[in-house]
C-alpha cells in the first residue's frame, strides 16, 4: 500500500464526518457517519446497522464513493477530499475489537449503544486544498 501524504492524513484526522453514497442493482442511498480514522490501514471506521438502507446496499454491493469537507464561507478556506472505497462489515471478532478500540478511542460514549462495526478502506482519494485563490489537487491511489 502507497503511504498517504501527510497533508490528507492530517486533514482526514480533523475532521469527523464522512458522506457516502452505496449502490446495488436495485437501490442507491446515501448516508452521514461518524468516522474514526486509521492511518496505518488507510480506512475509516463507522458504526452503522446492517438493517439501515445503506447497510443493506453495502452488503449487497461493497463498492462506495464518499466525500469528508469543510463546512466553509469563504472560497480561499475550501478543502476536502472525494474517495472510493471498499466497505466491509467487520465480523471477525479480532478486526471488530480492533476497529472498535480506535473508535472507542475517538468516541467514548459509542460504547453505550451497539452497532455493528464497518471499515471503509479507501481505494483511491482526491484531495481539493484552495490556499490564496490557487487550488491544489492530490491524487492518491492505494496500490500507486
Amino acid at each position: 500500500m502507497i503511504k498517504l501524504p501527510e497533508h490528507i492524513v492530517q486533514f482526514i484526522v480533523n475532521n469527523h464526518i464522512v458522506n457516502f453514497a452505496a449502490k446495488s442493482e436495485s437501490d442507491f442511498w446515501a448516508a452521514n457517519c461518524f468516522y474514526a480514522f486509521d492511518d496505518e490501514q488507510a480506512r475509516l471506521i463507522i458504526l452503522t446497522n446492517k438493517s439501515t438502507r445503506h447497510g443493506q446496499i453495502m452488503l449487497d454491493n461493497n463498492s462506495i464513493v464518499g466525500t469528508i469537507s469543510l463546512q466553509i464561507d469563504k472560497f480561499s478556506e475550501l478543502e476536502g477530499i472525494q474517495f472510493s472505497a471498499t466497505a466491509n462489515c467487520l465480523e471477525e471478532e479480532d478486526k471488530r475489537t480492533e476497529a472498535l478500540a480506535i473508535y472507542y478511542h475517538r468516541y467514548p460514549m459509542a460504547r453505550l449503544k451497539a452497532n455493528d462495526v464497518w471499515e471503509f478502506k479507501l481505494e483511491s482519494i482526491k484531495h481539493t486544498g484552495t490556499k490564496m485563490l490557487m487550488p491544489k489537487k492530490t491524487l492518491w491511489t492505494r496500490e500507486g
